[in-house]
């Protein structure tokens, strides 16, 4: 997964007030782990993508492929 669509998962974690370490256990993964894969280092699951979708009310395309949906708070 390209880096830069992994921008928006950053974007909307910190308008949602949320540490790594708070998805890390929302999603029951070890932190070091998330922060690989939210720094494109590693890829999340589907599964795991699809709870970050509910997580932030939007679809999982909007998290990781459109990096035109956030463009305005970067």
């Amino acid at each position: 997964m390209c880096k830069d669509k992994v921008n928006n998962l950053v974007v909307l974690r910190c308008i949602k007030g949320l540490k790594q370490k708070d998805i890390s256990d929302y999603l029951g993964i070890a932190l070091q782990t998330y922060c690989n894969k939210e720094n494109g280092n590693r890829e999340f699951s589907l599964s795991e993508a699809k709870k970050l979708s509910d997580l932030f009310n939007c679809t999982i395309d909007e998290i990781f492929f459109d990096n035109e949906v956030f463009k305005m708070n970067t």
